[in-house]
């Protein structure tokens, strides 16, 4: 399984090649910004599982290149901050001088791009997993009463020394980074589990779904408005 993946791997390095040298051939490889990542990562056999799933980082924990010709002095930088895929819309906003959108929740890499450090950053990485596609054939349910369905979701906080995962159903898991960095030691200390807990509630009170919340519907509409709306004036 690994050697199929890593061959599928060879073959996206080896058209991406392509790519470079056709920039480069046409002369565009200087004024060129280059990003590449992707949407999930895949387990492979670790913890004994394969494709992607569950809360393990090895499902989340995927590749990001930026390759800025501007800024050349920092080509081969390691950034050892937590980067989320939502970053990369506002990055590349800020490459072509134009405003970060109001609807975004990332927040430009600029800063490591160019050698500088940002204002303020991040301390943790933040996902989630359902799965409740797996029990949609179940059969009928007695709804509203059977809230099976609803339950079969997951959110991760993962921090430098420890995470927390929260299942749908009300229980979670704790873990001990610092001591195992391969996610099989528990942690069962009950002051850090509700740091965490807070700080997820948090997290998730800041992300709900805010649409039209920055908008006053008065007077044909005042607020915050998302940028170059044309009908709105």
């Amino acid at each position: 399984m690994r050697a199929q993946y890593y061959g599928m791997i060879s073959d996206v390095d080896e058209q991406l090649g392509r790519v470079w040298d056709k920039l480069a051939e046409l002369g565009m490889w200087d004024n060129t910004m280059i990003i590449i990542t992707a949407d999930h990562g895949e387990q492979l056999g670790d913890h004994g599982l394969k494709e992607k799933l569950g809360f393990f980082p090895q499902s989340y924990h995927i590749l990001g290149l930026v390759r800025d010709p501007r800024n050349t002095k920092q080509h081969g930088t390691v950034v050892d901050k937590f980067t989320e895929n939502i970053d990369i819309f506002p990055t590349i906003a800020d490459a072509l001088d134009q405003p970060v959108p109001l609807q975004c929740d990332g927040l430009p890499l600029t800063p490591f791009l160019t050698g500088t450090t940002p204002a303020m950053w991040r301390d943790a990485a933040t996902y989630e997993y359902d799965w409740r596609s797996v029990f949609i054939r179940m059969g009928a349910r007695d709804w509203p009463w059977d809230q099976r369905l609803e339950q079969q979701n997951l959110a991760t906080r993962v921090y430098d020394d420890r995470a927390y995962v929260q299942f749908g159903n009300g229980s979670s898991l704790s873990f001990d980074l610092a001591t195992d960095a391969t996610w099989r030691t528990y942690s069962h200390d009950p002051v850090s589990t509700l740091v965490m807990a807070q700080d997820m509630l948090v997290w998730r009170s800041r992300h709900t779904n805010r649409t039209l919340s920055g908008m006053l519907i008065e007077q044909g509409g005042i607020g915050e408005w998302p940028i170059d709306v044309p009908w709105h004036k």
